[in-house]
């Protein structure tokens, strides 16, 4: 296998393993923790505890993701043949790939935000549901995740 193809492959896992894991939060782990009103099913740890651990457990393979994602990313985007330089945007390839570079940012943002939201839900001693500010966060990252996703799709076709 050529260079190419290992840094695509690595760029590919990084990606997944970025998206996939805010994805399962916002789909998955939040809705399953947040207890509708009347709800009597124990909880082990308040849920801004439990989505404090989470977050712990899994941001070493996050900030190790997104190390893969940007130096991949940067290696294949220079070594691309549509590639024309820093700042060149030409053609269909380049724009999209201008547009997936700002949601990228975004997502960077708006996962900080989403930590610190984590962060201080950990630190609740109540078992109550998260706060409307976390779930929106969870759900804009995954959103990004998935345009991210969309347009490196459309930008294999242009």
């Amino acid at each position: 296998m050529s260079l190419a193809s290992w840094l695509l492959w690595g760029h590919l896992l990084a990606t997944v393993v970025l998206v996939g894991y805010y994805v399962l939060l916002a789909a998955v782990v939040i809705p399953a923790v947040t207890r509708a009103p009347g709800d009597r099913r124990a909880v082990v740890l308040p849920v801004g505890q439990l989505l404090a651990a989470i977050e712990r457990r899994a941001l070493p393979l996050l900030l190790a993701s997104v190390g893969a994602f940007l130096a991949t990313g940067i290696s294949l985007q220079t070594s691309a043949s549509q590639y024309q330089g820093l700042g060149e945007v030409r053609g269909a390839w380049a724009a999209l790939l201008l547009v997936k570079h700002l949601v990228v940012v975004g997502m960077l943002a708006v996962g900080s935000a989403l930590d610190g939201f984590l962060v201080r839900a950990g630190r609740e001693v109540s078992p109550s549901a998260p706060g409307a500010s976390l779930v929106w966060t969870a759900r804009a990252q995954a959103g990004l995740g998935v345009l991210v996703l969309l347009i490196t799709a459309a930008a294999q076709g242009a």
